[in-house]
């Protein structure tokens, strides 16, 4: 049996993104054409998708003129626990580990930390994003991150070590 993550045994891809936007951005509101673009799926199957959180209470709705707009319910009771596994299993982190992972063999080490770590962050929070590497350099990293930047519509600020300050520093 193929091995899969844990993101696509609990969501569909389409539930995946759609989720993902309206979790890693929970104070702003989206309207329908802005989520099916971003989920790069159909508007029939991202409106299902969004009918179905709305009902459930995930999701609150708001018309804007002839636009309705969807957000997370930040006052659901599963809010904070339902963001927390979208971060672990197919939010931030898994947007840049795709990111760096042509280039696995060159990193020692890469963790999150700061806001989002501490779940103290808001959409307009930057990624603190550490890397052990003794082959990357900067530019590298900003180069390798830019993607995720623009996916996730936040600025990554990475923090790069050689192996060897990481470790003094621990």
């Amino acid at each position: 049996m193929t091995p899969i993550s844990i993101s696509d045994s609990l969501f569909s891809k389409t539930q995946q993104k759609v989720l993902g936007l309206l979790f890693l951005h929970p104070e702003r509101s989206f309207y329908v054409n802005e989520v099916v673009r971003h989920a790069n799926a159909g508007k029939g199957a991202v409106q299902r998708e969004l009918l179905k959180l709305e009902s459930s209470g995930l999701v609150l709705s708001t018309p804007q003129g002839n636009q309705k707009h969807f957000q997370a319910n930040r006052q659901n009771p599963v809010f904070s626990d339902l963001r927390s596994l979208i971060i672990k299993t197919f939010g931030i982190r898994e947007v840049i580990a795709n990111c760096l992972q042509n280039h696995a063999t060159k990193i020692d080490r890469a963790f999150i930390f700061g806001s989002i770590a501490k779940g103290t962050d808001n959409s307009k929070s930057d990624i603190d994003l550490m890397v052990v590497s003794d082959q990357l350099h900067f530019h590298d990293l900003f180069d390798l991150l830019q993607p995720a930047e623009q996916l996730l519509g936040r600025t990554i600020q990475p923090t790069l070590y050689r192996t060897q300050e990481f470790a003094e520093k621990k």
